[in-house]
């Protein structure tokens, strides 16, 4: 990176691309994937030593909570060799499968996920895991910052933007 890119880039990017960082580092290390994987909560989260690597490398305004919610969520996701294009994770919710039409996720488990309350990770934590299991883990790059951006900041704004990726992004069914 030059140091024009340094001095042009939000800092926001910057956490993104610490966060993805951190994820790949806990690729390498199974044990403390595992120990995240198998938190409940976001407050479990918090007991896990690789949760703090990832802390202390965050600007110090980070909400820890959402933080937690964001690596306990990430140590579920598998980032797979590079895919072609941009994309966010609602529209990897809506593309199907090769070889299948349905979306990856459902409509009504997509709505159901909209309907989470504004700010609570206690329940999108157990629902958002569960989904990703579903896409058997497999998230692109591309994808991460829109997953990591929409679950820190998890409120109405973010479930409008999810919704109108998934739904432009669903596989029409054809009309006889």
């Amino acid at each position: 990176m030059t140091e024009t890119t340094a001095q042009t880039e939000k800092p926001w990017q910057a956490t993104v691309r610490t966060i993805i960082a951190w994820q790949k580092e806990l690729e390498e290390e199974r044990g403390d994937r595992a120990e995240l994987r198998r938190c409940r909560s976001p407050a479990e989260v918090a007991f896990v030593p690789a949760f703090y690597r990832l802390k202390m490398d965050m600007p110090q305004n980070l909400d820890p909570e959402r933080l937690a919610a964001v690596a306990g969520i990430l140590s579920h996701v598998e980032i797979p060799p590079k895919v072609d294009g941009r994309v966010t994770i609602a529209e990897l919710f809506a593309r199907p499968d090769e070889g299948r039409s349905a979306p990856r996720i459902s409509d009504p488990r997509f709505r159901r996920l909209l309907r989470v309350a504004d700010d609570d990770y206690a329940e999108l934590y157990p629902m958002l895991t569960r989904i990703i299991r579903q896409i058997k883990r497999k998230v692109p790059e591309q994808a991460i910052p829109s997953l990591v951006w929409g679950v820190y900041k998890w409120d109405q704004t973010t479930k409008r933007r999810w919704a109108e990726a998934y739904y432009e992004h669903i596989p029409q069914k054809k009309m006889r």
